[in-house]
């Protein structure tokens, strides 16, 4: 066998799979949406000590999901989110 025809065999069995590829994507939304939540509290401390405006504002457009939950009445998902952010709140 030559080299390209060894590349070319290596490259098409490394190539991903729709599952492989969903399944990364999944992955990745749920990491995000874990993160998402889980700054939600340490940039409302950093929001209340900087007064910033802009920063305030932003916080107030990314973060709108989340009060909307936080301000609902569904039950474990509400709760859960007031008592993780009055942590970090004076």
């Amino acid at each position: 066998m030559s080299y390209d025809s060894d590349t070319t065999a290596q490259v098409e069995s490394e190539k991903l799979t729709r599952a492989q590829k969903t399944g990364a994507s999944v992955i990745c939304f749920f990491a995000f949406f874990v993160v998402y939540i889980l700054m939600s509290g340490p940039l409302i401390w950093i929001e209340d000590k900087m007064k910033f405006k802009p920063f305030t504002k932003s916080l107030h457009v990314v973060y709108a999901p989340l009060v909307l939950v936080a301000k609902s009445d569904m039950p474990p998902a509400s709760d859960i989110i007031k008592s993780y952010v009055q942590l970090f709140k004076n």
